[in-house]
């Protein structure tokens, strides 16, 4: 059964529907992209200011691999780089398709899915007699 994933056209200036499918065209791609980021991403150190300055690099990588899998045209493609739209929603487009099409989990933008440490009971001394 093959895997869609869905994006609403409207929210990048299109106005298209797009449904793409686990086609092996469309797992190229997205294999190619996912390796550009963790290239990327593996040439941070991990200190914020390295992260913060690693933030461009990522939206170029997206933006292209979304101008790129949805064969958007010179004009449109223009637009999306010019970034113009929401970074949030074509990461999650992003995301979805890494999740679908490669059985990959990757970061979220949201703050709420930031896994905290779990708190962990201290263990407790048996009671006196």
């Amino acid at each position: 059964m093959a895997k869609h994933v869905k994006f609403d056209g409207n929210k990048i200036g299109t106005g298209t529907e797009y449904s793409l499918i686990d086609s092996g065209k469309n797992i190229k791609k997205t294999v190619e992209y996912y390796m550009r980021m963790e290239k990327s991403a593996n040439e941070t150190d991990d200190n914020y200011l390295s992260i913060v300055e690693h933030t461009p690099k990522l939206v170029e990588i997206v933006d292209d691999f979304v101008c790129d899998l949805l064969e958007l045209n010179t004009q449109q493609a223009k637009r999306v780089k010019a970034m113009e739209f929401s970074f949030s929603d074509e990461y999650d487009f992003f995301k979805d398709c890494i999740d679908k099409f490669l059985g990959l989990e990757i970061p979220s933008l949201d703050s709420e899915d930031i896994d905290e440490p779990e708190e962990t009971e201290s263990p407790k001394l048996p009671a006196a007699d």
